[in-house]
């Protein structure tokens, strides 16, 4: 019986040592490992809207050229006719004119590394007018004279540009320039007689140069931030020059005739500043290291 028991014993070990061997040589299987979400990149088609302000150069003059025909004072100025030839002289005074810009763009974006390539065409529509200038001349009396011309109201704008950029994940930080293209209307000179100008009386408006498009160069920078893998926000900062125009207005003299003819110059230049919103194509993709 005891040699039963001592095999019985000695049988139940080999059979566990056995177990414990096969146990040991079996495959772990390896916990799974968390999955880092892809980098964010800036890489990819986008199209957006924008709207902001602008405001023109307050660059420019004005020359106002011989007074013809004679026009008439009435007293207390004067009792006879006066005849004034001459010229007024250039107009002073010149302001630059804000408004409201708004439109639509549309680009690419090309990331490696941190820094983002990419190209961008615009257009806004826009109430900006140029520069405008007057000149006064005072009889005495209580009664004057007032012209005013302006250079020009510009319809819209367009640009066709490159950008280059960094990036810090969502955030972008970019410059920007190309070329850029307006429609500007006719140059407008207006004569305010004062109330004891008898001939010719009241206000005159002349249009003069048409419409035209001209072309420049336009310069800035922005800021923009994805705060989705689609959509974007960015502020920018652009200026523009569309170089100088001169046209020439002749103001009526409500007789049938010519009572002066008034040459205008001025800087046409728009500073703009605008709220971008824009929608990129596709999701989040690994960025190119």
């Amino acid at each position: 019986m005891r040699g039963i028991a001592i095999a019985a014993i000695v049988g139940r070990a080999w059979v566990g040592g056995i177990a414990v061997t096969e146990a040991a040589d079996m495959p772990v299987k390896a916990l799974p490992l968390a999955v880092p979400p892809p980098a964010f990149s800036w890489t990819g088609f986008y199209v957006g809207a924008n709207v902001g302000g602008g405001w023109t150069s307050d660059s420019g003059g004005s020359d106002v050229g011989p007074l013809f025909p004679p026009f008439l004072l009435l007293p207390p100025v004067t009792v006879v006719p006066t005849i004034i030839l001459g010229q007024m002289g250039s107009l002073a005074g010149s302001d630059g004119r804000s408004g409201v810009i708004g439109g639509g763009q549309i680009g690419y974006n090309w990331q490696v590394r941190q820094f983002v390539l990419g190209v961008e065409a615009d257009v806004v529509g826009t109430d900006l007018k140029g520069a405008s200038a007057s000149a006064t001349r005072d009889f005495g009396g209580g009664t004057s004279q007032t012209v005013t011309v302006d250079t020009g109201r510009i319809d819209w704008m367009a640009s066709f540009r490159g950008r280059i950029g960094f990036a810090a994940d969502r955030a972008l930080f970019y410059a920007t320039g190309g070329a850029a293209v307006a429609e500007i209307g006719g140059a407008s000179a207006t004569l305010v007689n004062g109330p004891a100008i008898a001939l010719p009386t009241g206000t005159f408006t002349s249009t003069s140069g048409g419409s035209t498009t001209r072309w420049g160069w336009t310069v800035g920078g922005g800021i923009e931030w994805a705060f989705n893998n689609n959509w974007s926000l960015a502020g920018e900062y652009r200026h523009t020059d569309f170089g100088t125009r001169a046209a020439t207005a002749n103001i009526p003299d409500g007789l049938g005739g010519t009572f002066a003819t008034v040459t205008t110059s001025g800087r046409l230049t728009v500073d703009q500043a605008t709220a971008r919103l824009n929608y990129r194509f596709g999701g989040p993709v690994v960025a190119r290291y």
